[in-house]
């Protein structure tokens, strides 16, 4: 086993992101991308002027629109992103593949020096779409999208054997029929259905949240914005979790979801910046948007709003997404001085609040370099040292 150790100022630790004090070491099985241990103590490199945390999991966005970014701005959300007539759809069709794959190259690039590790991203275009590659170094899944209200189970199985999953732009696009089909398909290929509910009143009107759930359970719902305290109520008796995307929600004036009984329900959350071409995909600002909504309506609670940021994709996904020995080593390094970590009494306070862009020194993926800077470029040479001997 090739191993290499580094010392962090401290650590958000497990799924409930205990925080511990440093000086910690964390020590790499780079063979298998796993972290083999965290234990107090000084060993390896000095990397004390950092703590270690899970990467940001941006848990719902479109790529493809960064392309086209700004079109139709001051329309309404209808006008721009309505399938399949709205301004989005119709400007990705004329633009050829190199051109998306360019976007797509320069958005990946962005969000991963904001210190997002991973993506949920609702790709457009149908089969065309995903043939659109671009390697990112980060745990990106990918929800093909169909490529017409009518399906086939052609298309559908083509798209969940090219892809991690379905994304349903509405419910009320698909009949009954067609919507069981994906869920059967999905299933039979561990396959994820990620849906858009409730993001408009006239959607929730149609009924859309009575529709997919006669047809299925899905893996998550996205939006919400229109769900009632008993809608709620069912989300959290089947464990459904919810996807939030409270800026573009705002950006689109879409409406705003029940943040406070989601809360209070105990509803699972993840956070997603949504589309890229009109919301810049910083996640930072969803999690203090999220903490500045609760706490006007009498919550603090900065952990909970953490873990919608980090850790909450484990439950969502069914994946391990946090430090713990024997875990994927999917590392965020964050700079003590610019949290102000060691002043600041609540330390998921200081993450939420101060962290950002200019706080990350580095991510690994996988125990591989994904993004290095300043001294975590040191760390980077090590793991690549270790790769390039073996």
């Amino acid at each position: 086993m090739s191993e290499v150790s580094f010392t962090v100022g401290g650590a958000f630790v497990g799924v409930d992101l205990e925080f511990i004090e440093g000086p910690l070491t964390i020590t790499l099985d780079v063979d298998r991308g796993m972290i083999a241990g965290i234990e107090k103590g000084f060993k390896g490199l000095d990397l004390r002027g950092y703590v270690a945390s899970p990467p940001l999991a941006n848990m719902h966005v479109h790529l493809l629109d960064y392309a086209i970014s700004e079109e139709g701005w001051d329309l309404d959300i209808d006008s721009v992103v309505g399938e399949p007539y709205g301004l989005k759809y119709v400007l990705l069709e004329k633009l050829g593949n190199e051109v998306i794959k360019l976007a797509l190259s320069r958005v990946l690039s962005h969000i991963k020096a904001l210190g997002i590790g991973l993506l949920v991203e609702f790709r457009e275009l149908g089969i065309r779409g995903l043939s659109i590659d671009v390697k990112a170094d980060l745990n990106h899944y990918i929800l093909g999208m169909p490529s017409s209200h009518k399906l086939s189970i052609n298309e559908v199985t083509k798209i969940l054997r090219l892809s991690n999953g379905i994304a349903i732009s509405s419910p009320n696009y698909f009949s009954y029929e067609d919507l069981k089909m994906i869920y059967s398909l999905a299933r039979q290929s561990r396959s994820y259905v990620f849906v858009h509910i409730a993001e408009t009143r006239d959607a929730r009107a149609e009924g859309d949240f009575e529709k997919v759930l006669k047809a299925g359970k899905p893996t998550a719902i996205v939006h919400g914005v229109w769900l009632s305290r008993d809608d709620l109520e069912l989300l959290k008796h089947y464990d459904i979790p919810l996807i939030l995307c409270l800026r573009s929600n705002r950006w689109f004036l879409s409406g705003y979801p029940r943040v406070k009984d989601i809360y209070v329900l105990g509803i699972t959350v993840g956070l997603g910046t949504d589309n890229a071409g009109w919301i810049k995909p910083d996640l930072w600002r969803d999690g203090e948007e999220l903490l500045l909504s609760l706490r006007a309506q009498g919550v603090n609670d900065a952990l909970w709003v953490m873990k919608a940021l980090t850790t909450n994709a484990s439950r969502i996904l069914g994946i391990d997404y946090y430090l713990g020995e024997g875990v994927k080593a999917d590392i965020m390094f964050l700079r003590r001085d610019v949290l102000n970590i060691d002043v600041v009494k609540n330390k998921h306070l200081s993450f939420i609040k101060r962290g950002g862009s200019e706080a990350v020194g580095g991510i690994l993926i996988s125990g591989r370099p994904s993004l290095c800077r300043w001294d975590v470029e040191a760390l980077c040479n090590s793991v690549r040292n270790v790769i390039s001997r073996r």
